[in-house]
């Protein structure tokens, strides 16, 4: 069934981010080995093709999905304040108070049609839910947010910034598996 396998998909996307990672670093340390030359051409021709499949896929359900997040952000609008054990979703304001008030702080920059940026949807939340997780997440959707994104000079879609004390430590453009966010945020 179609269903079933998009859901085996969506279930086991931190594995195939992972897998995906591994190959781009493969490509990248074989990249001068001439006897591997036609297999680093069909390594970056695969994630190219994913690359595509995963934003067709996000483009598919973007008008569902903005819909939804318009209907239920009507809802909690009164609820403005921001959560811990969350991926909050901030504008550029409320990101300025997270950054004074909070000491670590994980910015994700995103856009709904990105499906690198989809697929790390799950990773960020199950990292936010950890106990022991002393980090502030929060969202940015770049396409309402612009300004912050020429503020903090964002090339890429997803990029991570971790800042601690309004202080950048670390930057990473792409999708990262749940244990790759996770290294990425210990310190």
């Amino acid at each position: 069934m179609p269903g079933l396998d998009f859901i085996y998909l969506k279930m086991n996307s931190n594995f195939i981010i992972h897998q995906l990672n591994k190959l781009e670093e493969w490509l990248k340390v074989n990249k001068s080995t001439f006897y591997l030359f036609p297999l680093t051409i069909v390594g970056y021709l695969f994630l190219f093709l994913i690359l595509i499949l995963s934003n067709l896929l996000a483009i598919i359900r973007w008008p569902i999905a903005s819909i939804k997040r318009r209907l239920v952000s009507e809802k909690n609008h009164s609820q403005a304040q921001i959560l811990k054990n969350v991926v909050n979703e901030v504008n550029a304001k409320e990101l300025e108070q997270i950054l004074q008030s909070e000491d670590l702080v994980l910015i994700d920059f995103w856009a709904e049609w990105c499906g690198p940026c989809i697929m790390m949807n799950k990773s960020l939340t199950r990292l936010a839910e950890l106990d022991n997780m002393d980090c502030t997440i929060v969202k940015i959707d770049t396409m309402k947010h612009k300004e912050v994104v020429n503020q903090y000079n964002v090339k890429g879609l997803p990029t991570l910034l971790l800042v601690k004390n309004n202080d950048e430590l670390k930057r990473y453009a792409g999708a990262l598996s749940y244990q790759e966010l996770k290294d990425f945020v210990d310190c």
